[in-house]
């Protein structure tokens, strides 16, 4: 039994998965001792044959000091570290538009193609008998006027803004178009139309596809506007039929020394103690997107009456391992138009009057971890504040 110690030792050193210092001072101490004990045993007692004799009392010592200097190697998940960040976007200041805007919306051909290709789909086999109502139709009348030429009966075009409610007035008459369209100048939350018509059309879609109050002005629009519908003619009242606003991590490349690039800031007052978005051309070469695109939001203008005043939403983007050093500016927010089921409206990496938002998340870019990981976000949009606020709070490998 008096080398039985030194089994047990072997044993403890080799059972644990990792071991600390002070078990490995303890067994080399112990170890000592009964190797040192042994030598004296031996020199005057006669050891009996089955018992261990002192060369196994070496190696015993030795195979625990092995043990000991020798931990068994093991792959040990170490934890990660995450960073959580919060963003505000509600700007405002946005609705100021110049006769240039009205003209980049007019003469961005694969918006316009695609609303006018649909409004004559909806309004063929109408017999001329359809009424239409245009909300924020703008200095050129556009919508209004292709849906009087598609063979509409009658169309209100509202327009808030007084400038361009004059502008689009000359527009109609310089048409022709003026026993057809009606400009009426006012916020269509407040106006009244003398009847109910067939069909709403609008493009009242921001970058992010909502913030120019859209939510609101539909579901009124939806309950003060439109006929009922008959079993009869299913088609779609709303033109379009959803607008999307897809969302992705980014490294803006120029992030470091944004402050000092013109053209680049969006030109809406942020909230107090947020930072100012920017705005970037939707074919910008300056954004290295870190994850897959997902959806932020998803607003379907027929479910408007019953849609939720608030939207929550948790999103996970998987950031894959990378041997080259990536940076987190935060997320780059763009709209998709569903004009209706053939027809849909692309933004990103595409030529467009509509821009990339992207919502910094810090004033300085954060290195990512490089083994990749998740990067999380809980999103909340307000439809019922003024302006529309989107509150973004994030959570990163880094």
């Amino acid at each position: 039994m008096r080398h039985r110690p030194a089994l047990f030792i072997i044993e403890v050193v080799r059972r644990p998965r990792r071991q600390t210092a002070s078990l490995q001072l303890f067994a080399g101490i112990v170890c000592f001792w009964i190797v040192s004990l042994g030598l004296v045993s031996s020199s005057f007692v006669a050891l009996p044959r089955r018992s261990v004799g002192v060369g196994s009392i070496f190696l015993i010592g030795a195979a625990a000091a092995s043990a000991v200097e020798t931990p068994i190697e093991e792959s040990v998940e170490q934890p990660q570290s995450r960073l959580r960040l919060r963003q505000v976007i509600a700007e405002t200041l946005l609705d100021d538009w110049k006769i240039r805007d009205y003209e980049a919306m007019r003469d961005d051909t694969a918006r316009t193609s695609r609303f006018e290709a649909v409004i004559k789909r909806r309004l063929a086999g109408t017999d001329g008998q359809a009424t239409v109502v245009d909300i924020g139709t703008g200095s050129f009348a556009l919508l209004a006027i292709m849906a009087a030429r598609a063979g509409a009966k009658k169309v209100y075009a509202i327009e808030r803004n007084h400038a361009a409610a004059e502008r689009a007035t000359e527009t109609v008459l310089r048409a022709g178009l003026q026993d057809k369209v009606t400009v009426i100048e006012g916020d269509s939350m407040m106006v009244e139309l003398p009847e109910r018509v067939d069909v709403v059309v609008s493009e009242l879609i921001g970058s992010i596809a909502t913030q120019e109050g859209v939510e609101a002005i539909i579901r009124d629009a939806s309950r003060r506007f439109l006929k009922p519908q008959s079993n009869a003619d299913r088609r779609p009242q709303m033109i379009p039929e959803r607008c999307q606003t897809c969302i992705a991590p980014v490294e803006y490349r120029d992030h470091d020394w944004y402050q000092w690039k013109r053209g680049v800031q969006s030109r809406g007052k942020a909230e107090p103690g947020s930072l100012r978005p920017l705005r970037l051309q939707s074919d910008t070469q300056d954004l290295d997107f870190l994850a897959e695109p997902q959806l932020l939001e998803d607003f379907d203008y027929s479910a408007a009456a019953s849609a939720e005043l608030t939207q929550t939403r948790t999103i996970s983007f998987d950031v894959p391992a990378s041997s080259a050093p990536r940076k987190f500016s935060g997320f780059a927010l763009w709209t998709r138009v569903v004009v209706d089921s053939e027809d849909v409206v692309e933004v990103s990496g595409k030529k467009s009057h509509w821009a990339y938002v992207v919502a910094l998340m810090s004033e300085k870019p954060i290195a990512l971890a490089a083994h990749g990981g998740l990067i999380k976000l809980q999103s909340k949009a307000d439809y019922a504040s003024l302006p529309v606020r989107y509150e973004l709070d994030a959570e990163l490998p880094v």
